[in-house]
């Protein structure tokens, strides 16, 4: 059996539609273990005419009667098939001859199953919970449940006491399953009491769980339900390729935060814009219009950047046109559930119809009054306004989030994450996909950066105290979650849990702003550094100013707030062991005095349980609206905490390096530069190749234009297999973005203009899903860098042609190298095994060469040091013996290489190349490509 870790990671993997083809599906039916018949058994079955035992008769029983769900005879609600386009796979149709036989809490389970079928029900019978037919398949297989078929209604059922039921709810979200739960509102004795001995108890389904709407026990990432608008934008003035030119609208819920967030952004045929992104949310569940997506996303979404759930709704009903949104005269009533602003009310109606689509989503999942009440806000979400771009391909190609293998390991972000907090953790991975465009904010940053490396003092005594402290924003959010009270009609017992729910998120929340305030005041004295005194900076200086003083009006709302509750022990007392992630929250009770006043108030004169628990409501009503009306003030002090965090990281990393670090020198891009762009490195070296190897990979020297204006731009490397081509093109990428991110970079000097945006175009893969060959996805990234660099860009190109023939591949080569050199003129390294190339772009004035030279022939030596040159050959031989290949097949391979030099002899740098219908051409000429029209 695979490990739950595996399985975890695996369903992480699965779509919407996978999940639900296990419903579909029908799956073979679990039998019980019986003992094997003996021969003569069998004889004396096979006289009396029973070919099989009671239990085996009993389960084939069981799948007649359920015929109606395999996938032959399936219907949705609306008694569409599978094969119709318009069938919705989360609804199924109760036959009504099966519904006449059922019995009554029977009736009551499918009359709910039929509207969920994508949602795996637990029905609450007495003291069990009980899973049925295919959800019973499913809680066998995840769970390991034993099948039964006894027990209400006479069918496959696997089911567990209440007290497990939590963890097995859990267990399944983790696993990607949709969950709900249908409780009992009503005791046996309370129903035979209202309504006869005969009496049904009622029941409903409550809070379904989703991954994506998670706000129990999570992680440090964030968890995102995002929608997801497509609408196509026909570009004539484009080439052919990139007609496809859409325009995508989007909204998503960081359920933890209690926030929602909405924006806008166009793409071109590559989905470059998409991929950044999917990758910078990286949602759980993305929800779109059926019918709604081009072809073009639909490929791309079969294969995500990042593992979700894909669930299509259907649209009008349950996700509006823009246009209709766009005509509403008062959009803040349709959006009365959630704080809108002004400007988010004038904002694209298409974002704001994806915001709609996850409110009907969240009313489904019977999760909108705890996830969309009045305490969400809506803020904007720009894609790349006011940072240096970074596409789906760049983040990836760099391996800035995610390593090689997929996980954080390798990754700049685990290289950079010594945060001592969640909410730091979390920041940092923004700021890596959002690098700054401002020369400005980027000195602020690097002033904070230095000062914290030479203070100690102040770094020491907060790391330690963000170690211990709470979760802040999730503390905020759980507050935002918990402003609704509980609804109307539920049962003592579920007023009861909802309030210590509440009561717990209250006393997190005001735990962790004086966990914060004790934080930032160690930061505004300078902590434990008496001698520097408070910090000079003027970032650390702003994030200490975010503290709140004992007198503000915040503070003392807390404290009104903590005097109405009953602390079963002190905040500090709950905190286990030493250097713990978080302290575990007290769960306190509000006091009785307080409970009773609110009585007063309301004139509850009856003393009642369900009057004292209406009184208890409403005055846990007023706590919590009393903590959120001061939200803006306690953000701003888990901002500032949260910055300072990865300041602190930032800092931990010059003074760790394995290597020599610096800070980067910024220069404008004006008439001292000749208006063109400059990157001078000194030393430069890959970070996260160093942590891999465990020791120091040689820096190299690398220089894309002068401070003058002068000298190229364009750097063409040339070098042996394994040489280092494509690290020094990474870590000259991974230099750019962390001088932009306001970080030291790995090198012992560095001076840039500051870049708009980095394309990538590395390594070699296809896309076999979409039916995309991997020349295909190189001329796609190629097409995107293409229309979209500018002179302020830094393009690196590895490989560029390779994924077809030669000549097409060594022209395509060519022809870009060309274009992006003389037209757009932005930095570039373009790494090539075309060394003729090197005699094309010989004495160009704007294409600088580079190689690794190779002193040796038969047994290679690799130098690691970027030297000015072109490099004779590729090596490709001696690598492969070092691989293992043969020497009989490396000795076949070297005649035959020399056979086929001496038959082209000519043919690159005094050839020709000459194109017609059919194929490419080579003359002996003494023409050299670069001169060709």
């Amino acid at each position: 059996q695979p490990s739950s870790s595996k399985r975890r990671r695996e369903n992480s993997r699965k779509s919407d539609t996978d999940l639900l083809n296990q419903l579909t599906t029908p799956q073979p039916v679990s039998q019980p273990n019986t003992p094997a018949l003996g021969p003569r058994r069998k004889k004396l079955r096979a006289l009396l005419g029973d070919g099989e035992d009671k239990q085996t008769a009993s389960y084939r029983e069981v799948q007649s009667r359920f015929a109606w769900l395999e996938a032959g005879n399936l219907r949705d609600a609306n008694g569409k098939q599978p094969q119709d386009a318009e069938y919705d796979a989360r609804t199924v149709q109760v036959p009504k001859d099966v519904t006449s036989k059922l019995s009554e809490s029977q009736k009551q389970y499918w009359s709910i199953k039929q509207k969920y079928r994508d949602v795996i029900l637990f029905f609450k019978v007495g003291k069990f919970y009980e899973l049925y037919e295919d959800d019973a398949q499913i809680g066998a297989d995840a769970l390991e449940w034993k099948m039964t078929i006894t027990g209400v209604g006479h069918c496959r059922q696997v089911g567990c006491p209440e007290s497990g039921v939590d963890e097995a709810v859990q267990r399944l979200t983790q696993m990607g399953y949709k969950v709900g739960r249908i409780e009992q509102m009503e005791t046996a004795k309370e129903a035979k009491e209202s309504r006869g001995p005969k009496a049904t108890i009622q029941r409903e389904l409550t809070r379904i769980h989703t991954p994506a709407t998670n706000t129990g026990s999570i992680g440090v990432d964030a968890v995102h339900l995002m929608a997801l608008h497509e609408q196509e934008e026909m570009d004539t003035e484009a080439a052919s390729t990139q007609l496809n030119r859409v325009h995508y609208g989007f909204a998503f819920l960081d359920a933890a935060a209690g926030r929602f967030y909405v924006g806008s952004t166009s793409d071109d045929a590559s989905r470059a814009n998409l991929g950044a992104l999917l990758t910078q949310i990286a949602p759980r569940e993305l929800l779109t219009a059926r019918g709604g997506l081009t072809k073009t996303t639909e490929r791309l979404l079969t294969s995500p950047p990042v593992p979700l759930q894909l669930s299509t709704v259907q649209p009008g009903s349950e996700y509006p046109d823009p246009a209709d949104i766009a005509a509403m005269q008062d959009k803040k009533a349709f959006f009365g559930g959630l704080q809108l602003s002004d400007e988010m009310a004038q904002s694209d109606p298409s974002g704001l119809a994806a915001l709609a689509a996850l409110q009907h989503h969240l009313t489904r999942m019977l999760a909108s009054q705890e996830l969309a009440s009045s305490a969400q806000l809506v803020v904007p979400y720009e894609v790349y306004t006011g940072a240096l771009k970074l596409d789906g391909p760049t983040l990836h190609n760099l391996e800035l989030l995610e390593g090689g293998e997929g996980g954080p390991d390798g990754s700049l972000l685990a290289q950079l994450d010594t945060c001592s907090s969640p909410g730091g953790q979390r920041l940092l991975r923004r700021w890596i996909c959002r690098p700054l465009l401002s020369k400005t904010e980027i000195n602020k940053r690097q002033d904070a950066v230095c000062e914290l490396s030479a203070r100690p003092g102040i770094v020491q005594p907060l790391c330690a105290m963000l170690r211990t402290m709470q979760d802040f924003e999730r503390a905020q959010g759980r507050l935002r979650n918990s402003a609704a009270p509980p609804a109307l009609g539920l049962p003592d017992w579920a007023i009861q849990a909802a309030q210590k729910r509440r009561l717990a998120a209250l006393a997190a929340g005001v735990t962790a702003v004086e966990e914060a305030c004790k934080a930032l005041a160690s930061l505004r004295q300078g902590g434990e550094d008496v001698q520097g005194g408070p910090p000079e900076s003027a970032l650390l200086q702003a994030a200490a100013a975010a503290g709140l003083s004992a007198n503000s009006l915040p503070m003392q709302a807390l404290r009104t707030i903590r005097d109405s509750l009953e602390w079963p022990c002190s905040p500090a007392a709950s905190k286990k062991g030493k250097g713990t992630k978080a302290a575990a929250a007290p769960s306190p009770t509000l006091l009785e005095g307080v409970t009773r006043r609110c009585m007063l108030q309301e004139n509850h004169e009856e003393e009642s349980l369900a009057a004292y628990l209406a009184a208890e409501v409403e005055a846990t009503n007023g706590l919590i609206a009393d903590f959120n009306v001061h939200a803006d003030a306690f953000e701003a002090m888990e901002a500032a905490l949260s910055s300072v965090d990865v300041l602190i990281a930032f800092a931990t990393f010059s003074q760790t390096a394995v290597g020599p670090t610096c800070r980067p020198e910024i220069i404008e891009t004006g008439a001292a530069t000749g208006g063109k762009a400059v990157l001078d490195l000194k030393g430069v070296w890959h970070p996260c190749v160093n942590a891999a190897v465990g020791r120091s990979v040689v820096p190299n020297d690398l220089q894309l234009g002068q401070r003058d204006g002068a000298g190229a731009r364009a750097l063409l490397l040339t070098g042996a297999n394994m040489a280092g081509k494509s690290t020094i093109a990474r870590a000259t990428c991974i230099a750019v973005i962390l001088a932009q991110v306001g970080c030291s970079v790995p090198a012992a000097a560095c001076c840039l203009t500051l870049a708009d945006r980095i394309f990538t175009r590395l390594g070699a893969s296809d896309r076999i899903m979409t039916g995309e060959s991997t020349f295909l996805v190189e001329c796609a990234e190629t097409a995107s860098i293409l229309r979209h660099a500018t002179p302020d860009s830094l393009v690196v190109l590895d490989e560029l042609g390779r994924g077809t023939s030669t000549f097409d591949g060594y022209a395509i080569a060519h022809a870009v190298l060309k274009h992006l050199s003389s037209q757009q003129d932005c930095r570039q390294l373009f790494a090539t095994h075309y060394h003729p190339l090197t005699a094309e772009f010989k004495g160009n004035s704007r294409v600088e060469q580079a190689a690794w030279q190779q002193l040796q022939s038969a047994s290679l030596v690799f130098l690691y040091q970027l030297r000015g040159g072109a490099c004779p050959c590729s090596y490709g031989l001696q690598v492969a013996q070092l691989a293992g290949i043969p020497r009989s097949i490396t000795v076949s391979a070297r005649r035959a290489g020399s056979v086929l030099e001496s038959r082209l002899q000519g043919a690159f740098g005094q050839g020709e190349l000459q194109a017609d219908d059919d194929a490419i051409q080579i003359r002996s000429v003494s023409t050299p490509v670069s001169q060709l029209a």
